[in-house]
């Protein structure tokens, strides 16, 4: 079975067994479409990912030794919270962090997710707590194919 088809299906397990909270959709939709109406996008993805780096803090990790032991912390806070599940791997200068099963809102298909500035500001901190360069970010790869499917991100020094 090949890689992508295997985290997809991954991903439609995981929605399956979950519940999203109907009280926020409307609001959280509403909230980010005005905020993308007001702010300068650059603006707006520097604010999302400080907020991401606020949220990494408040959901702080373990000391980990080894990739795999760092994915499977991650993968307990991200079921804590309901977002999703995370694959961790070397890749050459960088370390490939591969999120699926994301929190999903209705926005704009225009705009780049709110979700992926956050999750860059998330794991930036998480990975720089772990004793990365204070230099390396985590930085999205491509784009997913459809909605829904995995993010992949780069963490590492970028050009």
């Amino acid at each position: 079975m090949s890689t992508a088809l295997d985290e997809e299906l991954i991903s439609l397990r995981y929605y399956a067994q979950q519940q999203c909270s109907r009280q926020w959709v409307h609001f959280i939709s509403a909230m980010f479409a005005e905020f993308e109406e007001r702010v300068d996008p650059t603006e707006a993805d520097q604010f999302l990912e400080t907020l991401g780096g606020r949220m990494a803090q408040s959901l702080p990790l373990r000391r980990c030794e080894s990739l795999e032991e760092l994915e499977d912390d991650i993968n307990a806070v991200l079921e804590g919270i309901d977002w999703g599940w995370v694959r961790i791997a070397e890749n050459g200068r960088f370390i490939e962090i591969v999120h699926g099963a994301y929190p999903m809102v209705p926005q704009d298909e225009s705009r780049r997710s709110w979700l992926v500035p956050l999750l860059e500001g998330v794991y930036t901190e998480w990975l720089n707590e772990q004793g990365g360069d204070p230099s390396f970010t985590a930085r999205l790869v491509g784009r997913p194919r459809v909605p829904g499917s995995p993010f992949s991100f780069h963490y590492g020094r970028h050009e």
